[in-house]
């Protein structure tokens, strides 16, 4: 009789410790559900968005773009920097900005109507800078392309 309460027993605990385990399982499932799903651009939203971003130039066609495209180039303190731009908005805001190599702001243009223009700029770092155009429920295009001029050209 003793035995046959002792396997009662066992069994009771092998289902409350299967419920624990199950019960866990599940909660980590949905801790990895509600807070893994949030990546960096989850707010990111590309409809009809066409484009190429290589080298020195990021050029886009958008019927709703939301979110932010980057590309980056290496230049030397003292480099002289052109950007060129020219936007075409029928909806929205494009910003455009330059990041230097310690993460600082060094330029900025926000748009949001057309426009086309031009800078010039004397970077005062070295390293990996990077060029950020972001839109914010806009749509049309967006044209960017920069030269670096050597401080050894000038």
């Amino acid at each position: 009789m003793a035995a046959l309460v002792s396997k009662e027993v066992a069994e009771v605990r092998k289902q409350k410790f299967r419920r624990g385990i199950f019960a866990l399982l599940l909660l980590g499932m949905i801790l990895l559900f509600v807070f893994g799903c949030k990546g960096s651009d989850s707010s990111s939203v590309r409809i009809g968005f066409v484009g190429s971003n290589y080298s020195n130039h990021m050029d886009y066609e958008f019927s709703t773009f939301t979110g932010t495209e980057s590309n980056k180039f290496k230049a030397q303190k003292g480099d002289l920097i052109k950007p060129t731009y020219d936007v075409t908005l029928t909806k929205g805001k494009i910003t455009i900005e330059l990041i230097s190599p310690t993460k600082e702001l060094v330029w900025k243009k926000d748009i949001q109507q057309n426009e086309q223009g031009m800078t010039e700029l004397v970077l005062e770092e070295s390293g990996w800078y990077t060029f950020l155009v972001t839109g914010k429920a806009a749509g049309g295009s967006s044209y960017l392309s920069w030269d670096v001029i050597s401080k050894a050209v000038k």
